[in-house]
């Protein structure tokens, strides 16, 4: 079902809540996303998916690009590792499903798919 990874731009005012949030990112779901840090107002291009992380990066977002979405995680540097890796689940669970009823794997994943 899916053919490469997601991209993911992580926009945030904060390059330390990005670098942490894109850390965890990585650890709990390379096989699914690929992960990167916009300042909050710079460009995201050739992306899946815009991540405002803090206030400031969403007043600062603007419609995102044709075949790009966008979702606000409303985290701060003080968040926890737990609320951070709660949102990637709700994102990664939701393509492992649908990667499921079509018997395929991750697209960052080795292994042959399952007939």
């Amino acid at each position: 079902m899916y053919k490469r990874r997601a991209r993911l731009a992580f926009l945030s005012s904060s390059p330390e809540l990005a670098e942490r949030v894109m850390g965890i990112v990585t650890a709990c779901a390379a096989d699914w996303v690929e992960a990167c840090f916009c300042p909050a107002g710079a460009p995201a291009v050739g992306c899946d998916l815009w991540v405002t992380l803090d206030p400031a990066a969403l007043a600062a977002y603007e419609k995102p690009p044709a075949g790009c979405r966008h979702v606000h995680w409303p985290l701060s540097r003080s968040s926890t590792a737990a609320e951070i890796i709660s949102h990637v689940d709700g994102l990664v669970g939701g393509m492992r499903l649908l990667a499921r009823l079509d018997g395929s794997t991750a697209p960052g994943d080795q292994r042959p798919a399952r007939a």
